[in-house]
């Protein structure tokens, strides 16, 4: 937006590399899938759907109808649904080519035979998906084959968890005991995290989607993936201010000597989240300039008293809230959260530029 005081910059080489990149990871046999649900994970699907099709993309996956239908406007490539297909909503899916992901008996029912639908198994979320134990009924009454029989890992960004591996195997013996066509059935498992962990998970199609925007998908290495979203905020105000004297609301923060303060035109509204009160930060030519007091709604107190070293800081100066100096892994550890919630919150109110 014209004269924001934020800007997010979008590397569009750089997500077409990770795509690249994961591609690179699996066989020929196996289809790289791109998520691009809570659009584009705040990048904008209207950037990243071109730049993935681009890059060799040719399945997407979305949460919701209204964006699988945001999609079709700028491709025709299968869209699935994850959320399952809502009573009365079939022939909307048929009309306009969207796959949706079955994850009930209910959405089994409601699914009619000539509608293509991917079968969701739940292996140990909890959350949607079908139960393991009505799989096999299912099957033996089901209208249609579906196009995938997949799954859902809970904890593959942690490498040592056994539970993927668990998951795999509820996910195998389940399909074990389905009737023969259904055995034949491509299966997909894996998230961002799985491409990386075991190659026998990847099957007929992987769905990464943090990864393909730049976050680490195995946080205990480095971190494999280029950068694809920088974000900066301008210095609307610079003061001086006392030791003994307070910033912000509610006077959290207390000045323990003579400083200068830099006031920023980001808050919570565009999605720097309050928890980074008192302790995320912000860089200027590298140097860290910390969060003093609370994060406010549209406003953010920085301390730029310390700088060394470095160019003179003024008015109109862009801090960098995300690139070379702050990954959007190391930003959302500093707010308390995890990267997904950080690209997902990036500011509507921001300029965008895509590079």
């Amino acid at each position: 937006m014209k004269h924001s005081p934020n800007r997010i910059i979008i590397n569009s080489s750089a997500l077409q590399s990770n795509y690249k990149l994961l591609n690179s990871k699996v066989q020929t046999t196996c289809q790289t899938a791109a998520v691009i649900k809570a659009n584009g994970y705040g990048l904008g699907i209207d950037v990243v759907v071109p730049e993935l099709e681009q890059a060799g993309a040719r399945f997407f996956y979305v949460a919701h109808f209204a964006e699988a239908m945001a999609v079709r406007e700028l491709t025709s490539a299968p869209i699935a649904v994850l959320s399952g297909l809502p009573r009365g909503a079939a022939d909307d899916y048929k009309h306009n080519r969207i796959v949706p992901v079955l994850n009930s008996m209910e959405d089994i029912d409601y699914c009619p035979a000539d509608l293509p639908a991917i079968w969701h198994i739940d292996t140990g979320m909890n959350r949607s998906g079908l139960s393991v134990d009505d799989v096999s009924h299912l099957a033996g009454h089901a209208k249609s084959l579906p196009l995938l029989m997949m799954t859902h890992f809970t904890s593959s960004d942690e490498a040592h968890s056994p539970h993927s591996a668990e998951q795999v195997r509820q996910f195998d013996e389940c399909i074990a005991g389905l009737p023969q066509p259904f055995q034949m059935i491509p299966h997909s498992l894996c998230n961002s995290s799985g491409i990386f962990r075991n190659e026998d998970w990847h099957r007929s199609q992987v769905r990464p989607g943090l990864a393909l925007y730049g976050a680490n998908p195995t946080p205990e290495l480095h971190n494999p993936m280029a950068r694809v979203v920088d974000m900066e905020t301008r210095i609307l105000q610079i003061r001086r201010a006392k030791a003994g004297e307070t910033v912000g609301y509610n006077q959290t923060e207390t000045l323990e000597k003579d400083t200068i303060l830099a006031t920023v035109g980001l808050g919570y509204a565009d999605g720097f989240l309050r928890s980074g009160s008192s302790r995320a930060k912000l860089y200027w030519h590298g140097q860290p300039c910390k969060v003093m007091g609370r994060v406010s709604m549209d406003l953010i107190v920085v301390d730029i008293g310390n700088l060394k070293d470095c160019p003179a800081i003024i008015q109109g100066n862009w801090l960098e809230v995300l690139g070379e100096h702050q990954s959007v892994d190391q930003l959302a550890a500093d707010l308390g959260t995890i990267s997904y919630e950080v690209l997902t919150s990036l500011s509507r109110r921001a300029e965008r530029l895509v590079r």
